[in-house]
């Protein structure tokens, strides 16, 4: 599993699928930045066998343009990072599905703006490569199973819609050459747990002209997905094994099956 080092720029590294991502990177050796409001908050969620020495950790806001530009750039070498990997969201005001308000409606269109606009105003040699997480539910392919629809299209309405103008940042912000390319990941509904290995299966436009499936292992930091024809449709997936499937793809193989595909992942 030998490369050489790269250098993975985190946002919204203290939630579970990006924290994930960001464990097995530092594992691999890759040289991380993570941008969070707590670096103590962040120290304290990774596991005790998690390498920190090539861990960057900068404190300041996604919203924040100079906290946006210091973990996008290196200040040892002023070199923009390799690639980011995108895990921001956030939690309804309650506990009740039929009442959740959501006090930044437009967070991740926001930030992904800023990331976008601050890699224009960089133009790096080589732009990044990047990696979203985002959500199934965000348009009309039939991505969301039919029980599910309503609770999609009531409960969670507001944090798609913010999803999918993120998602659209992200398209354009390729063509403008502010990245490279793209993979936007579409996990079914978030649940805790642990890692699963080989119940993960994924689908894009276009899966079912070939089988693919995981080369990493557990220990790895693989998820153990596979390929089902067409889309994936599902209820749940883990965090661990979206953050898995994001460090395998994402960072260790660099996009390579994927650049330019929406992949839902399922369980």
């Amino acid at each position: 599993m030998s490369q050489p080092a790269k250098t993975i720029a985190f946002f919204g590294a203290t939630g579970g699928c990006a924290l994930t991502a960001l464990e097995h990177s530092l594992r691999a050796g890759y040289h991380c930045a993570a941008l969070v409001r707590s670096g103590d908050k962040l120290k304290g969620m990774l596991s005790r066998t998690t390498p920190t020495t090539s861990l960057r950790i900068v404190e300041g806001d996604a919203t924040n343009p100079q906290s946006v530009r210091d973990v996008l750039v290196d200040p040892t070498t002023n070199a923009v990072v390799d690639s980011l990997v995108y895990g921001l969201g956030y939690r309804p005001t309650t506990n009740n599905p039929l009442t959740w308000k959501f006090t930044t409606p437009t967070l991740c269109e926001d930030t992904t703006r800023l990331i976008m606009q601050t890699l224009e105003d960089l133009r790096p040699a080589v732009p990044p490569f990047a990696t979203f997480i985002s959500t199934t539910g965000t348009d009309h392919s039939g991505d969301v199973p039919t029980l599910m629809t309503p609770f999609y299209h009531y409960s969670l309405k507001v944090p798609h819609a913010d999803k999918a103008k993120m998602e659209e940042v992200v398209y354009a912000a390729r063509d403008k050459g502010a990245i490279r390319d793209w993979l936007i990941v579409r996990p079914s509904l978030l649940t805790d747990g642990e890692a699963t290995h080989g119940q993960t299966k994924i689908g894009f436009e276009g899966s079912d002209k070939k089988e693919l499936k995981s080369e990493l292992n557990l220990s790895e930091g693989g998820c153990g997905w596979r390929s089902v024809n067409g889309l994936a449709v599902g209820y749940t997936i883990c965090r661990k094994d979206v953050g898995a499937f994001v460090f395998e793809e994402g960072v260790f193989n660099g996009g390579e099956k994927f650049k330019g595909k929406k992949v839902r992942l399922t369980h």
